[in-house]
């Protein structure tokens, strides 16, 4: 109980660092998975490859659940539950397959009814017969068997006669097989429920452990075998495109950088610029580099040869999720007719669609990379200062009491106090103007916001209105572009070049169809509880 509950909290708290963005990168989420689920296997005691299935299941949606934005968490779980329905699978087919050394059936059923011709006199009685002339004429018997029957027969009429002294050695052995049951009747009953309460363990948990092995193995050494075909792909005196700051990518140009002269032509990637970096790299490595604006990919497109890129996750329909303005730089090499390539381990290909409900491949980062936070300050106390103001008619309207509580009730003054209680036109992302009423508004901004610009009061049909700028503007930063795969040429992966349309023979081979939706099976079809 104690080791169930120790390997529960690691769980937890692998998910703990997952929802904390404490891993980062498609990778070592994917070394994390593989480490918790071997784990689970080696410790905990399944007796069936179902329980070990269902384990697995629970854990890894808990863990996809906890990054869902990270594919690759719920892909190293899928590629698990594969191998354990392999396994399970070939256990069945070794237990009923028959041993080399019976006979094959038709072996038997040759010997025991002969061949065509004592078949057909055997007629509707189907009675069976020993050797005999139409036997041997037909197609004739086993010498052996011919032998031994005969044997049996010479025995059979020699002691017929004579009393069998088996059969009192065998009343003997039958007393003393019933006393020894009577004896060990109790001990059987021990080891049967010692039994029941340690159930035994599945056998193909071994196998289990030694594939997963090898897949760690295989995540170690996933980057070398996608940068070792970069020589295949780069030919001398290529101009090849990039956007942003891919370490794949980056190991790519360098090993095909050992044997061949190229330029490399690198888009900053904005908001994060990491493009920056990368083109920083390439040029202490000694590629020629250009380092260019993002608004200058499609002017720089006809001289490029090509365009390489990584990618965060490969979907079932071979389109990728790539960095956010991906896209832009596709539909760029489409119109030019530049092949489109994408660098991709096999441990990102997910055999989720982009309209499946269960697929979150998107996540929005703060706007401080877009916009300085001094302006967001600035536009957070332009906000405070405005709901202060809007409160100003409410507050006076209830010093005045009586007539004037009516007239607040029924005049500018409710809008302003509706607003105060969380009307969306205070929202700090909305371009709708506040009313402010009429009157001494100007005057009970001033005095309340003293350093409020008195020029974003504005006036119309009496009443005042404020015009919250820049606390309407909305900043949203996506992290991902969506790339169909129509726009993509090909597919670099650590097994070699596949095109988009082979992706659906590669997830037959990786995943088994009922491991797709990690959540429908355990949560029900609907994915709820």
């Amino acid at each position: 109980m104690s080791e169930k509950k120790e390997i529960d909290d690691i769980v937890e708290e692998c998910c703990t660092v997952f929802r904390r963005r404490q891993i980062e990168g498609s990778l070592p989420c994917a070394k994390k998975t593989l480490d918790i689920l071997r784990l689970i296997v080696t410790n905990k005691k399944h007796s069936t490859a179902a329980a070990l299935i269902d384990e697995m299941r629970t854990v890894g949606y808990k863990m996809q659940t906890a990054r869902p934005v990270e594919l690759a968490i719920g892909n190293m779980v899928r590629r698990v539950l594969h191998i354990i329905r392999e396994e399970a699978k070939q256990e069945e087919f070794d237990d009923v397959k028959p041993s080399s050394t019976q006979p094959s059936t038709q072996e038997i059923s040759r010997h025991q009814s002969g061949g065509l011709l004592s078949q057909a006199l055997k007629g509707r009685l189907q009675m069976p017969r020993g050797p005999s002339l139409s036997n041997l004429l037909d197609v004739g018997i086993d010498p052996a068997t011919f032998a031994s029957s005969l044997a049996t027969i010479q025995e059979c009429s020699a002691d017929r006669d004579r009393p069998d002294p088996a059969a009192s050695a065998a009343g003997e052995r039958v007393g003393d097989a019933v006393e020894a049951e009577s004896q060990g009747g109790g001990q059987s009953r021990s080891a049967s429920r010692q039994n029941k309460k340690t159930p035994h363990n599945w056998k193909g948990k071994h196998e289990v452990i030694e594939s997963i092995n090898e897949l760690i193995d295989e995540l170690d050494h996933i980057q070398g075998s996608i940068t070792a075909q970069g020589v295949e792909h780069i030919h001398a005196n290529e101009v090849i495109l990039t956007m942003g700051m891919s370490d794949t990518t980056l190991l790519f140009l360098k090993e095909a950088a050992k044997k061949r002269e190229f330029q490399v032509v690198v888009a900053e990637g904005a908001p994060r610029f990491d493009g920056h970096l990368m083109a920083r790299k390439l040029a202490d490595a000694g590629i020629q580099t250009t380092l260019i604006a993002d608004s200058a990919v499609y002017a720089m497109m006809a001289r490029a040869n090509k365009v390489l890129v990584g990618a965060h996750a490969v979907l079932a329909n071979g389109g990728v999720v790539a960095p956010v303005g991906l896209h832009m730089v596709a539909l760029s090499a489409r119109r030019h007719s530049i092949p489109f390539v994408v660098l991709v381990g096999l441990h990102k290909l997910s055999p989720l669609f982009p309209t499946d409900p269960d697929l979150l491949y998107n996540e929005f980062k703060g706007p401080a990379d877009v916009i300085d936070f001094d302006v967001v300050g600035e536009a957070f106390v332009q906000q405070q200062q405005l709901h202060i103001a809007a409160m100003a008619p409410a507050a006076a309207a209830a010093a005045a009491g009586g007539g004037g509580e009516a007239d607040a009730a029924s005049g500018p003054g409710a809008a302003a106090a509706a607003a105060a209680a969380g009307s969306p036109a205070l929202d700090s992302v909305s371009s709708v103007s506040s009313v402010l009423g009429g009157g001494g508004a100007s005057g009970a901004v001033s005095a309340l916001c003293p350093s409020a610009p008195t020029s974003s009061l504005t006036a119309a049909g009496g009443a005042m209105f404020w015009d919250p700028m820049p606390g309407n503007v909305h900043v949203p930063t996506p992290l991902f572009d969506y790339v169909p795969p129509h726009l993509i040429s090909l597919f670099i992966t650590d097994m070699g070049g596949r095109t988009p349309s082979y992706v659906y023979r590669l997830l037959t081979e990786y995943y088994s169809r009922d491991d797709y939706f990690l959540s429908r099976e355990v949560f029900g079809k609907d994915g709820a509880r």
